[in-house]
């Protein structure tokens, strides 16, 4: 049995070797996306706070935004209850490190609410935070101008390096998922597994069957075993019984 089950683990090992090391090979004619490089400016701080000021005006919910000076405005939202100063921290220009984008920078912008005191940051936590983590803005190089983190599926075909081909022509597909990429490697793997878990399952079978039987045969031993004994002891009475019959007739 051990000897068959390590002759079938082996064949399959190399009957599903090379399909999966032939699948993870690229075609010799694969097509490599590539991307003319972009001619716009990089973005500059000034753009992104001027892209800052545009989309505090064009809030629906905030109320009131006046500039006071380079940094400084008059605020007032209606996302959380607050009305005062405003003030800019800090507006950092990064360019955005991700294997899969190219020309995509990001923006973020820091600010302060003076005029707000400890038990408005306790009582308004979540939502000052959620209004807070929308301040991180895009820049689009291709098109040369900042975006919301709403409007990212709008520009993703810009700077995916995966979005167009060669001829420029935009791709239907996203990038491939884990399973769409290693899919062909690990089917054969999961049949594999299973056929040893199948061929272990029936040699457990085998050797509970053969145990069974083993302690099947041990009762009918002992059963026997004890038959005999029982004979034994029976012929020993009746031989007990004769001698004593014969003593009885000698006298």
């Amino acid at each position: 049995m051990t000897r068959i089950f390590t002759a079938l683990c082996l064949a399959l090992l190399v009957g599903f070797s090379a399909p999966a090391i032939a699948a993870s090979e690229p075609a010799a004619d694969a097509k490599i996306a590539v991307r003319a490089p972009a001619e716009a400016v990089a973005p500059t701080r000034d753009s992104l706070v001027a892209f800052f000021e545009a989309q505090m005006k064009n809030d629906p919910q905030v109320k009131n935004f006046t500039k006071r000076a380079d940094g400084d405005y008059d605020f007032k939202t209606g996302f959380f209850p607050y009305t005062g100063r405003l003030k800019l921290l800090n507006a950092a220009v990064t360019k955005y490190d991700d294997q899969y984008y190219e020309n995509l920078y990001r923006g973020i912008i820091e600010i302060e609410l003076p005029d707000a005191d400890e038990v408005f940051f306790k009582r308004y936590a979540r939502s000052f935070a959620a209004w807070s983590a929308d301040l991180n803005y895009y820049y689009n190089m291709k098109k040369g101008q900042w975006f919301a983190g709403s409007a990212w599926n709008d520009n993703l075909a810009d700077f995916d390096k995966y979005a167009v081909d060669n001829a420029g022509a935009k791709l239907p597909a996203p990038m491939p998922g884990f399973w769409a990429q290693n899919g062909k490697n690990l089917i054969p793997l999961g049949i594999f597994v299973v056929v040893i878990i199948v061929v272990m399952a029936f040699a457990k079978a085998q050797h509970k069957r053969v145990f069974d039987n083993h302690d099947k045969a041990l009762d009918e031993q002992q059963r026997g075993l004890k038959m005999v004994e029982e004979s034994l002891t029976h012929q020993r009475e009746h031989t007990r019984l004769l001698q004593e019959i014969l003593a009885t007739l000698k006298k």
